[in-house]
C-alpha cells in the first residue's frame, strides 16, 4: 500500500477531479496616432533596457480543473514555498479551471505581465502541468508572448490529446455537456477561479483529433526553449516509451491512485493489447506528453506530479518526490542560462 497523506480529500476531489471523473463515467483598440505610437515604442524600449535578465522568475500554470488554494492545499502542493526557500522567485497563476486554452491563455498572460512588472524581469520561465502546458503554448503563439517567455516546460501535458477526452466526445452516451456544466458551475465556488466553467470547450480541445489540428496551427516559436516531462504509473516502467530522455528513466514503479482508476481504464480501449494499456499517468500517455526537449519520465501519476493529494513525503513505493522534481526542473533551466 502506498502512503498517501490525505488532507481535505473530499473537497480536493470535488474541485480538481470532478470534471475528469464525470468524463470517465460519461470526460480592441484602434490605431494610435503617429506621435502616440512613437511614444509607446519608446516606452517599451526603455522598459526592455531597464529589465533584468536571467535567472528569470518561475510562473506555475495549473491544469484542467485547477485552483490556487483550497484550505491548506494549493495545486502545486508546497512547490512555490519550497523553491522560494531556495532563493527562487515563483508565482502561481490562477486561470479559469474549465475552459479552452485560448481563454485560459489570456488570463495567464495577465499573470506574466504582472510578474514582469513587479519583479522588473525581462522574461519568465513557464512550468505548466497538464492543460497548463497547452495554455503556455497558446500564450506564446496566439498572444505573441515569445518576447516575454524564455522557456516553457510541460509536465504530462496532452500535446497530442488524451483518449479520455475522446470518450467524452461521443463514445460513452448518457451524460450531456449541459448536465456536466451545470454540476461544475455549482462547484465553481469551491475552486474560486475566475470565469464560468466550460467543460465542453476544454475537453473538445483536448481530444486527440482536435489537438492534431491545433498543433498544425500552433507551431513552436524559435525564440522560446521547450521542454517536457511525462508521468508513468500503474506499475509500468515503460522502458521503450521513455527512452531518449535527457534524465534517463528510473527503474522504480508507481502504483496508480485509485481516484484515477476509471479514467486510466479508457487507455485499454485504444491500445493494441487491452491488457497492456499504453504507458500513461492515469490521464495522459507518455507519447502525448513529449514535446520539445524530452527530459524523461517520472514514476508518478497525474496527481503525484504536483504532490496531490497533500503529499508531504516521497512515495514509499516509487520514491518519487514532487518537490525534488521541481528543484531538478529549476536546476535544468538555470544550467541552460534561463
Amino acid at each position: 500500500m502506498r502512503a498517501k497523506t490525505v488532507v481535505s480529500r473530499q473537497t480536493f476531489v470535488r474541485s480538481t477531479l470532478c470534471g475528469w471523473l464525470l468524463v470517465a463515467l460519461s470526460a480592441g483598440c484602434g490605431e494610435l496616432p503617429a506621435e502616440d505610437a512613437v511614444g509607446s515604442l519608446g516606452s517599451q524600449r526603455e522598459a526592455l533596457r531597464a529589465c533584468k535578465g536571467a535567472p528569470y522568475p518561475i510562473v506555475l500554470a495549473h491544469g484542467f480543473a485547477g485552483f490556487e488554494r483550497i484550505g491548506p492545499l494549493n495545486y502545486f502542493f508546497q512547490v512555490a514555498s519550497d523553491l522560494r526557500s531556495r532563493g527562487e522567485t515563483v508565482v502561481e497563476a490562477q486561470v479559469p479551471p474549465y475552459e479552452s486554452s485560448t481563454v485560459r491563455a489570456a488570463t495567464l498572460g495577465a499573470v506574466v505581465d504582472d510578474t514582469l512588472k513587479i519583479y522588473g524581469a525581462c522574461k519568465v520561465n513557464l512550468i505548466g502541468h497538464s492543460q497548463g502546458g497547452i495554455d503556455g503554448r497558446a500564450l506564446i503563439n496566439n498572444l505573441n508572448y515569445s518576447d516575454r517567455v524564455a522557456s516553457l516546460l510541460t509536465i504530462s501535458s496532452p500535446h497530442r490529446g488524451t483518449e479520455v477526452a475522446d470518450v467524452v466526445s461521443g463514445l460513452v452516451p448518457g451524460f450531456s455537456y449541459d448536465l456536466i456544466n451545470a454540476i461544475l458551475k455549482a462547484l465553481s465556488g469551491v475552486t474560486d477561479a475566475p470565469g464560468s466553467p466550460n467543460l465542453k470547450a476544454a475537453l473538445v480541445q483536448l481530444s486527440t483529433p482536435a489537438m492534431q489540428r491545433w498543433n498544425a496551427l500552433h507551431p513552436d516559436d524559435a525564440r522560446v526553449r521547450y521542454y517536457s516531462i511525462a508521468g508513468r504509473s500503474a506499475g509500468r516502467i515503460a522502458a521503450s516509451e521513455c527512452a531518449g530522455g535527457a534524465w534517463g528513466n528510473s527503474s522504480r514503479i508507481d502504483l496508480l491512485d485509485p481516484l484515477l482508476a476509471i479514467p486510466e481504464g479508457v487507455f485499454a480501449l485504444y491500445s493494441p493489447n487491452p491488457l497492456v494499456p499504453r504507458p500513461n499517468d492515469g490521464l495522459v500517455t507518455v507519447q502525448s506528453a513529449k514535446w520539445g526537449k524530452f527530459l524523461g519520465c517520472v514514476p508518478a501519476d497525474h496527481l503525484d506530479e504536483v504532490g496531490q493529494i497533500g503529499h508531504l513525503f516521497p512515495d514509499v513505493v516509487s520514491g518519487f518526490s514532487h518537490k525534488e522534481l521541481f528543484r531538478k526542473i529549476v536546476a535544468e533551466l538555470r544550467k541552460d542560462g534561463l
